[in-house]
């Protein structure tokens, strides 16, 4: 590889560099923003409306049973649209896109189609609850019934474990990998020597996520204390600090060795794990399905999750018998 600016852009270096700043700026503004320590209601458009319709807001009796009912429904449709209809239809037929061929991605899909749905059919739940009249205290709003604080609390953590783990996965992958033969030889050469992969990925995750979470659920370290106005924000700066992690969040899927059609031949270890595929085999149900579904995990990208559903693929063998 020519020392390019895509070399420098996919260094090993800049792309660890960009994944634990993610994890700190994401940090910085959970403790600037003062929102953190808000008694008032949380509320989030869509999000806040899927929370609602699933964890509360529930009336009893027959209404209760025709909620469940409703956002069952939901899920199993954004399941099932977000595969075959997104995935399959939109992306792959359609818009023909590399990044999702065959069965990739189609795991992301399903998940935010079965957002969408939920919100779709939490609407009509509300319809149903306007025509039966005297039942607006359970209509469904972006109100989550939670405070700010406390809803902040669980973000945090939600951001840890998604930050966090890409950085330490993007850290894991670069130690494996050799691209880039003449960075970090001695890094490499002890990182994949034995079981010495293994054992420090789990330690360092679960010791430092067990820190991190007590920290924020207790509250034994107070930002306000230790900054004491060195660095000081307001609405403005923050709305650029939440800027700033959106674009390095698409820079770390940018800086994917294999980005942007994600068709390449490195083949790596799956973080934490001594092998570099995964499989999961479905219950074959000759009633419903012609075919034995297996679910293929495969250490070759950060976000590796693909599920095999066609016999064509090579991870896909029928029944025999």
């Amino acid at each position: 590889m020519g020392k390019d600016f895509r070399y420098y852009f996919q260094h090993p270096w800049t792309r660890l560099l960009v994944a634990y700043l993610v994890t700190f700026l994401n940090f910085l503004i959970f403790a600037e923003d003062p929102i953190s320590h808000s008694q008032t209601e949380a509320n989030m458009i869509v999000i806040g409306n899927c929370f609602s319709f699933v964890m509360n807001k529930y009336p009893g009796g027959g209404w209760s049973f025709l909620k469940v009912l409703l956002w069952l429904i939901a899920i199993i449709t954004g399941l099932l649209a977000g595969k075959f209809l997104f995935h399959q239809r939109l992306f792959g037929q359609l818009l023909r896109l590399k990044m999702f061929r065959e069965d990739h991605g189609s795991w992301m899909t399903m998940f935010f189609s079965t957002i969408l749905f939920l919100f779709i059919f939490s609407h009509i739940y509300n319809l149903c609850l306007y025509v039966a009249g005297d039942m607006s205290t359970y209509i469904i709003t972006e109100y989550m019934d939670m405070r700010n604080g406390s809803f902040m609390k669980v973000a945090a953590v939600g951001t840890w474990l998604g930050d966090f783990v890409t950085a330490w996965m993007v850290t894991d992958m670069m130690l494996q990998d050799k691209p880039y033969p003449d960075w970090g030889k001695c890094a490499r050469a002890f990182w994949k020597k034995g079981h010495t992969r293994i054992i420090l990925f789990w330690a360092v995750l679960f010791t430092l996520t067990s820190v991190v979470v007590l920290v924020i659920t207790t509250d034994w370290i107070s930002w306000d204390k230790l900054n004491r106005g060195f660095l000081p924000s307001d609405e403005v700066s923050r709305a650029f600090l939440a800027s700033f992690i959106l674009v390095f969040d698409l820079l770390i899927v940018m800086q994917d060795w294999e980005f942007p059609h994600f068709m390449g031949d490195v083949d790596v270890n799956l973080p934490g794990l001594p092998t570099a595929h995964l499989q999961l085999r479905l219950p074959h149900l000759k009633r419903f399905f012609k075919e034995e579904y297996r679910i293929h995990i495969t250490g070759r990208k950060h976000f590796p999750w693909k599920q095999s559903s066609e016999n064509r693929s090579h991870n896909i063998r029928p029944k025999e018998g």
